[in-house]
């Protein structure tokens, strides 16, 4: 899902899009150590790295923030699920076989992919991941998302902080949005006109611009991403 940016930016910064999937014994934490282990590797004296995070990719780098609250220069949260909602896992997590049902149909999956912006390009790849998803791994997933909280040591982070949220994403997710930013008082929130969830894939330029702005706005000199 990020093709669009690593083309963007590949020519100016060092770009790495890791991959990850839920266990019992790999979850958000898990995820945060094994990234920031191997990204850690990468960094060079001098260079500044930028952390970008989509959904519960944006809740991995929250935690890799509060991990290492140093060690970026720039983090852009997009989207990410910060506050709780245990009732709401209540009601959700015991329906989830019948929801897994739905993406197997290829016709649900394609409406699915358009309210996500996942072009033409991407349907199949999205669809036959969908058709592999167990109850267990969605069970997991689901559970991960509406769990997470900000983690102890976010206070302690020291770079520059942007969050993104589209305009017509839901309630949930807009509270989220400002726990975030009073957690990180200086963060910077900016709100996306006509947009569900999936900036960077909605209008990859859009996001590409804003996004090289903002670092460029801050004065980095030397860039890693």
């Amino acid at each position: 899902m990020w093709d669009k940016q690593v083309e963007y930016f590949k020519q100016s910064y060092y770009c790495i899009v890791p991959t990850y999937q839920f266990s019992e014994q790999q979850l958000i934490r898990y995820w945060a150590d094994t990234f920031l282990q191997e990204l850690l590797k990468h960094k060079t004296e001098g260079k500044q790295v930028i952390l970008v995070g989509f959904s519960m990719g944006a809740q991995i780098s929250v935690e890799m923030c509060a991990s290492e609250p140093e060690s970026f220069s720039h983090v852009m949260v997009n989207s990410g699920l910060v506050d709780p909602k245990p009732i709401l896992q209540k009601m959700v997590v015991p329906l989830l076989p019948i929801f897994n049902i739905l993406p197997k149909s290829r016709s649900f999956s394609m409406k699915q992919a358009k309210e996500l912006y996942i072009g033409e390009q991407y349907f199949e790849r999205y669809y036959e991941g969908a058709k592999r998803v167990t109850n267990v791994e969605l069970r997991l997933v689901m559970k991960e998302n509406l769990e997470f909280d900000l983690p102890e040591g976010l206070e302690r982070f020291t770079g520059e902080m942007l969050i993104t949220i589209g305009e017509k994403e839901e309630k949930l997710l807009k509270r989220s949005v400002e726990k975030l930013k009073r957690a990180v008082p200086d963060a910077r929130i900016e709100v996306i006109p006509n947009v569900k969830h999936g900036f960077s894939l909605a209008e990859p330029a859009s996001f590409n611009e804003m996004l090289e702005e903002w670092i460029q706005a801050n004065s980095i000199d030397e860039q890693t991403n």
